[in-house]
């Protein structure tokens, strides 16, 4: 499994791979670049990841393996690989919106917030806005390994 930076030909694999486990695609296409990772394994896209950047702080959306992938370690790589990639890119926290994943995250050393008391940069992305649920459960972590 090879964990790479998110191209434009993935984008097509990771608008898949997030409707197969319905999860939003609104917005994947316009965030595309650094902050996106895929992990593929014999030349195809399995997951995708990616970061938001929102001023100092980052949003960890679209974390995705594909159904056949699941159970391998992919999930938690590509998570890695993305809150490393926000230290080094000098973001200083990286949130997230999760209605069903709260204690996968927990176990990554994410910590439960009040949706209220999220950065202002943060409550005004679309994700927060508009694409996941009030309902969806705010959490936070340090940027960095």
């Amino acid at each position: 499994m090879i964990i790479r930076t998110a191209t434009a030909e993935d984008l097509d694999a990771i608008h898949r791979l997030l409707r197969n486990a319905e999860l939003p695609v609104e917005g994947v296409g316009e965030q595309l670049g650094s902050g996106f990772a895929v992990a593929t394994e014999a030349g195809g896209v399995i997951g995708a990841a990616g970061v938001e950047r929102h001023g100092r702080f980052g949003l960890l959306r679209s974390v995705v393996v594909a159904r056949e992938a699941r159970n391998r370690g992919a999930a938690e790589l590509l998570v890695r690989d993305r809150l490393a990639w926000a230290g080094t890119e000098g973001l200083a926290a990286v949130y997230l919106l999760t209605t069903t994943a709260a204690r996968y995250f927990t176990r990554l050393g994410f910590e439960q917030v009040e949706r209220d008391a999220l950065p202002l940069e943060i409550r005004d992305s679309r994700e927060f806005a508009s694409l996941c649920p009030g309902t969806a459960v705010a959490m936070r972590r340090p940027a960095g390994a």
